[in-house]
Order: C-alpha cells, then structure tokens, then sequence
C-alpha cells in the first residue's frame, strides 16, 4: 500500500460576523489533494521489508507456541496416565497388604509367628498406604496440571 498514491479531499466553511463591504474570499472551499510517490530515498522500500520481517516473526512465534502447547498437552497427558496406572497398582498393593496383615495379626493372636513377623507386616501395611497416597496426590497434580493448561480450574 506504501506505493499507491493517495488521494485526499477538503472542505472549509468560513463564516464572517464582520464583513467588510468588499469581501473577496469564498465563504466554502473545496478541493482535492493528490500524492504520487515517485521517489522516496528507498526508505519506503526498506520500511515494507521490515514489516514482512515482524509480520513473518509473528507467524513463526504463533507456530512455535502451537507447537510447545501441543508438546506440554502430550506431556501431561502421558504423565495423568502414569499417574492413574501408578494410583491403580497401589490401590491393589493395599489391599494385598492389608490382607497380609491381617493373616499374620490372626497367626500372632494364636502364637504361630513372632512379634517381628507382626511388626514387618505392620510396617509393610504402612508402607502400602503411605505409597497409595503418594500415588493419589501424583494422581491429582497430573490432572490439576493438564486442568490448568486447558484453562479449566
């Protein structure tokens, strides 16, 4: 657009409270105005090049964003799947040991097994929860994580 000449119209309106009794100036004037760029130093040239430059700049960022933001969703949705996987498996885990231990408690009520037998399996128990929850606290930062990326909190 910068080689195009331009174009410009005018409208005065003058109105006079003292008029003198010989007035020569019209009370409207119109005219055009018409620029033809021929020569501008280059400057016009180098000005055009810069904005492609920004404009081209932009498009590249943008495409860059996009493809960090696509990046980050795959991420964070692998990381939620882990994480559910990870939640699944101590869930169980939990369970097995609660089992475990209940058996042994059983065995120890009756005298079969020692109380260091008793206290590994309590502690085994406890190690299980402690992971369960852990998994569920990974669990909820995963998908905290991809709510915040979508901008859903």
């Amino acid at each position: 657009m910068n080689y195009l000449p331009t174009i410009a119209g005018f409208y005065y309106h003058t109105e006079k409270l003292l008029k003198p009794n010989f007035d020569i100036s019209p009370k409207d004037v119109i005219g055009v105005k018409a620029s033809i760029p021929i020569f501008s130093s280059g400057m016009r040239k180098a000005k055009v090049a810069q904005a492609k430059i920004r404009f081209e700049t932009g498009l590249n960022n943008k495409e860059l964003l996009e493809d960090q933001l696509l990046l980050q969703e795959r991420q964070l949705r692998f990381n939620l799947t882990t994480a559910m996987d990870q939640y699944e498996s101590q869930k169980i885990n939990v369970e097995v040991s609660k089992r475990v231990f209940n058996s042994i408690t059983l065995k120890y009520e009756q005298g079969i097994i020692s109380s260091l037998d008793l206290t590994t399996s309590n502690n085994n128990y406890l190690k299980a929860e402690t992971d369960y929850i852990t998994a569920l606290m990974r669990l909820l930062e995963a998908e905290i994580a991809l709510r915040k990326l979508y901008s859903n909190l």
